[in-house]
């Protein structure tokens, strides 16, 4: 009895198919026999069980391959998983023994494992290799089991295999998704009649696990999503319901439509506020607060600001209000207060960051080393809409609205730039250089921000005043796909692996991705391909003050989503 675990597309020509051949055979002809072709039966990370009685013999090799397409011709590239045509089969290959406490002579799969990377050149090899051999990471490829004697797989080399959907690609982990483990009592004799099964695993409850995002993600069809395998995620609210509560009541407000770009603040009595803007147009936008106590349950949900237009991105302050920017062409960013004992709390007002004539707003970041005179910096989504820094003169939230000095980036020659005075410059230099400029954040004197139409993420050191830039998605770890266009990012000084977290606009599936301080990308979690998120956009991406929950939405679906680790700990 074999038992795969392999990842599929979810696509009907994807199928796990199983030979056999004697060590002879395999080693001089390469001649292989045909045991069954089992039909992936669905997207995700799949369990596929065959039973079959081998010859009798010494010593046999099992095959198993995966594939996308309906032939049993394994010499054949056509069809076979990989990238572009599809130019290489995914396949393992087992030393099979005879197990000696049967009084049947009854071929298992033994504790001897020998490999074959290539299928069509390659022979397994009858030396053996010890039952620990690391599975193959690839994400359409297979780590087997055996019913009566180990897990065991392949030391196949890692290769750049299919994305779930073919047009795409991606790059493998460098670490398995499931860990081998071994039992080496036998069983009973397999059953002559082929048998197999399919299952999509979902992760479990255990103590800490180190995982990484996007090394393995499964499919939850209720939510129509794909996550990372080790984390959980639960809808919280739809737009236009009622919100639940946790005491059983709900809200007299519907949730907003066309929510965005999304802040956290933390609150005095130990709960918190998701505070999340509404993008509707003629006045009809603002920003909302969805009320969390101590214990992460939500207890209200209202408004905080009515009568602005495309309230897009934003940013937190640094002394816990939320700034919320208006993407409309004279739009302001707006000083939010989301503590109802405070006494702006029903007062919210323009800020100084859009100057007078205002502009189309996206995100803001801000550099509070000097308490005294923090820099806010404020993105424009518009061709030539020019990156500002605002120098308060003070802290609090006044100093959003009494004096200060704004600055515009401009590039210079050799990855130099500094900020002028003349706006033009600034306009020009986003021309040229940073469009329609989205996310942005700041971190330990660097800051981070994309241009979306170029699909750009630059990084301005602010030390030596230089800058670097890279296309967002670029160096690809795992499985999921960052093709459109990026929009919010957000970080934390309190995350180890300086992860920094982007919202993605269109595609067939639309995800929340992450970058490490290597610059290599994963996906946390997307739509299904093709399902009902395709061409929509995620937004609101926020973690709870004690990170233990992650949020995120599809703006256009008006889907609000809490993510938690399966092990309960915090994301780090």
């Amino acid at each position: 009895t074999a038992t795969v675990n392999c990842w599929a597309d979810g696509w009907e020509e994807d199928y796990v198919y199983f030979y056999h051949a004697s060590v002879q055979e395999a080693d001089s002809s390469n001649n292989w026999n045909f045991i069954e072709k089992i039909p992936c039966p669905g997207a995700g990370l799949q369990t596929l069980t065959t039973s079959y009685t081998l010859p009798k013999g010494s010593e046999h090799v099992v095959r198993i391959s995966i594939r996308y397409v309906d032939s049993n011709d394994f010499t054949s590239n056509s069809g076979s998983c990989g990238i572009g045509s599809f130019d290489d089969n995914d396949d393992v290959a087992f030393t099979v023994v005879t197990a000696t406490l049967s009084p049947n002579i009854t071929q298992t799969l033994g504790p001897k494992a020998a490999t074959t990377p290539e299928p069509s050149t390659t022979s397994p090899s009858s030396s053996a290799s010890t039952a620990t051999a690391t599975p193959t990471p690839n994400p359409s490829s297979l780590s087997t089991s055996t019913s009566p004697s180990l897990t065991s797989s392949s030391s196949l080399q890692p290769t750049v295999v299919s994305s779930l959907s073919p047009s795409m690609s991606r790059k493998p982990t460098s670490t398995p998704s499931l860990p081998p483990s071994a039992s080496l009592s036998p069983t009973s004799a397999p059953s002559n009649t082929p048998s197999a099964s399919g299952t999509i695993l979902s992760p479990t409850k255990s103590p800490f696990v180190l995982f990484t995002y996007g090394e393995s993600l499964y499919r939850n069809n209720d939510l129509d999503i794909q996550i990372s395998v080790g984390l959980t995620a639960t809808q919280i609210a739809q737009s236009g319901s009622s919100v639940s509560y946790a005491n059983g009541g709900q809200s007299s407000r519907s949730y907003h439509g066309m929510m965005d770009g999304a802040g956290i603040a933390q609150l005095p009595d130990g709960g918190y506020a998701y505070l999340s803007n509404a993008e509707k147009s003629s006045g009809n936008g603002g920003v909302y607060g969805l009320y969390f106590n101590k214990d992460g349950e939500i207890i209200d949900y209202k408004a905080l600001l009515t009568g602005t237009s495309r309230n897009c991105g934003g940013g937190m302050s640094p002394w816990n209000t939320w700034i919320s920017c208006e993407e409309v062409g004279s739009g302001q960013c707006w000083q939010v207060e989301p503590d109802p004992n405070k006494p702006n709390h029903n007062s919210p007002k323009p800020t100084l960051l859009g100057g007078p004539s205002g502009g189309a707003y996206e995100t803001v970041a801000v550099d509070n080393t000097n308490e005294n005179k923090p820099i806010f910096f404020t993105t424009e989504d518009k061709s030539n809409g020019e990156l500002r820094r605002f120098e308060a003169d003070g802290n609090g939230w006044d100093a959003l609205h009494v004096g200060g000095q704004t600055t515009y980036l401009q590039f210079l020659s050799g990855n130099r730039f500094h900020w002028t005075s003349n706006i033009e410059d600034g306009k020009s230099s986003a021309w040229n250089h940073y469009p329609n400029a989205e996310g942005i954040i700041y971190h330990n004197s660097t800051i981070y921000f994309v241009a979306k139409v170029t699909r750009t993420l630059f990084i301005l050191d602010l030390n030596d005043m230089t800058y670097t830039s890279e296309r967002t998605g670029s160096s690809w770890v795992g499985q999921g796909a960052f093709n459109s266009q990026p929009d919010q990012i957000i970080e934390s000084d309190l995350d180890k692996r300086k992860y920094i977290y982007f919202t993605e606009d269109g595609g067939n599936a639309p995800g929340v991705h992450v970058r490490d301080r290597e610059g290599n990308y994963y996906t946390m979690v997307r739509g299904v391909p093709g399902g009902r998120y395709s061409g929509d956009e995620t937004v609101g991406i926020a973690f709870s003050p004690d990170r233990r929950k992650f949020y995120f939405g599809f703006q256009d679906a008006g889907v609000l989503m809490e993510v938690t680790r399966d092990d309960g700990h915090a994301f780090n």
